[in-house]
Parts: structure tokens; C-alpha cells; sequence
């Protein structure tokens, strides 16, 4: 009982404390039962025309802006765009189902066709089909100009950017890769050398055997891969000096190579390229 009592004997400061802590709630109750039970006061507008004008105007603007109907192309129809112009399920499906299978369409005739849309509905909407230019304007063939020029042929070795850009399909980047293989190689021996330079297409490729042939550097000569130095070897455009070792190597090893299947089997050695090496190379 003793403890009990003791938990109620606090000290002056304490009791100030509380005091004040008492003081504090009975203030923020009473401002709230205030706040609740205040009397308040209609709004009255005297005059709400003005207000009311805005708000017809606002509603104008609205329906004004929900009745616009903009150019689309019908090809691209989204459900909401189906929704708005009145498309029922059937016929949205039936559009749907003629793009899934790759086809497009290009009339309003043919629209009408697919979705079997009323005519009624297809006088409304159809002024603002928009089709791609092309549809019903011929295409320019970009090639025409290509084709129409005389096709006169040139070494490729002494051909100039200009000269290459005049292949079509071949641009101001393709034509510099064609240049830099060119003097990497320390010029062509064949045609078929172009034909590894990055982004040069088949359909490109056969354009420029129309206009480019190779005549490879007087004097030039294959090397008997069996009896080529080393420092010959090295004159090959896709060996390295480590291939170059590994060669001469296995060529000891095997007393000489008998076939190309012998060589392939060097370490590190670029099978992919063999059509290109052997170009310099025979075993001979």
C-alpha cells in the first residue's frame, strides 16, 4: 500500500508540469467544441451569370472538341479510336484479323470490304481516311538512276570514292571501307576480296562485278607455302607473326603440307578466310 501511494507523490516542478499539461487540454478541447458548434453561413451569389457563361462555354468547347474527327489512317485503328467512331466489335475484329495477316488496306471501297461497315457510316467516316502518299501516287524507283547509266567498267584498284559511290547501293561510309581494304591489302588481286568488307550486301556485291573488275600488280606471283620463308609469309595480309611461326612449325613437323585441311589445322589459324589466303598460297 505503502508503494502504491508513492507512485502519486510528485515534486513542485512535476506538479507545475502537469498543471500546465491540463491547462493545455482543456484549451485544445474547447477550440475544437467551438469549431464544431459555429454556425455557418449559406453562400449566397448575388448575380451568377457571369459564371454561368463560362461554364456553357466550357461545356461548348468540350463537345466541340469531342465531335472533332482528325485524318487517320483506318489501317491503325486502336479499340477507343473504334469506340468513338461507332466500329462495333464484329467489325474492329473482323480489321483486326485482315492486319494480322500482314495485308493493308488501301481504299475506302476495300474497307468497307473487310469490316463490312454500313454505307451509311462509311459516307460519314471515310473523308477522313488518310493513306500513305504512295498508295495512290506510283513509287519512285530509287534505282532508276543507277539503272539508267551506262555501265562503262573499271579496275577497281584504281577506282576513286566517286567512282564506287556510282554502284547503287554503295554510300559515302561503304565506299571509304572499300578504300581502306583496298590499302590494307596493298590493293585487290581479286574481286571476290571486296566482298569481305563490312556492310557490302550480296545484292551490292553483284552491282559492283557490273562496274569493277581486278587486275592484280605486275609480277605478282603465288607463294609455295611449303617453301616460302618466313618473312614471306609475313607478307600475306591475314597471317600474323604468331601464325607465321605455327606454320613453319607444323610444316617441319609434317615434313611439308599435303593438303589445305593439314593447314587449317594450325593453331589459330583463320579457316573462314581460307578461299582469301589461298589466293596467295599454293602448296605446289
Amino acid at each position: 500500500m505503502k508503494h502504491f501511494k508513492s507512485l502519486f507523490l510528485f515534486n513542485r516542478r512535476q506538479q507545475r508540469g502537469i498543471f500546465i499539461l491540463l491547462i493545455l487540454l482543456v484549451v485544445v478541447v474547447g477550440i475544437r467544441y467551438y469549431a464544431a458548434t459555429k454556425p455557418t453561413s449559406d453562400i449566397v451569389l448575388s448575380d451568377v451569370s457571369k459564371y454561368q457563361a463560362q461554364i456553357d462555354s466550357i461545356k461548348m468547347a468540350t463537345a466541340k472538341r469531342k465531335d472533332t474527327i482528325y485524318p487517320f489512317n483506318p489501317n491503325y485503328i486502336t479499340d477507343y479510336r473504334a469506340y468513338i467512331l461507332g466500329l462495333n466489335e464484329a467489325e474492329l475484329d473482323r480489321l483486326s484479323r485482315f492486319r494480322e495477316s500482314g495485308k493493308f488496306i488501301n481504299t475506302a471501297a476495300q474497307f468497307q470490304q473487310v469490316t463490312k461497315v454500313s454505307d451509311k457510316w462509311l459516307d460519314s467516316i471515310s473523308p477522313y481516311f488518310k493513306f500513305p502518299s504512295w498508295v495512290n501516287e506510283p513509287r519512285k524507283s530509287y534505282s532508276s538512276d543507277f539503272s539508267d547509266r551506262k555501265i562503262v567498267a573499271m579496275d577497281i584498284n584504281k577506282a576513286s570514292l566517286e567512282d564506287l559511290r556510282k554502284v547503287y547501293g554503295i554510300g559515302p561510309a561503304l565506299s571509304g571501307r572499300i578504300v581502306k581494304e583496298r590499302e590494307k591489302l596493298d590493293g585487290f588481286i581479286d574481286i571476290m576480296q571486296v566482298r569481305d568488307v563490312y556492310g557490302l550486301s550480296d545484292s551490292t556485291m553483284v552491282e559492283l562485278r557490273k562496274h569493277f573488275y581486278v587486275t592484280p600488280k605486275a609480277g605478282f606471283k603465288k607463294l609455295a607455302l611449303n617453301n616460302a620463308t618466313s618473312d614471306q609469309l609475313s607478307t600475306i595480309p591475314y597471317f600474323n607473326d604468331y601464325l607465321v611461326d605455327k606454320l613453319i612449325e607444323q610444316r617441319t613437323l609434317r615434313d611439308g603440307f599435303k593438303t589445305w585441311k593439314d593447314v587449317t589445322l594450325t593453331s589459330r589459324f583463320p579457316t573462314e578466310k581460307l578461299a582469301l589466303i589461298q589466293l596467295y598460297l599454293t602448296l605446289d
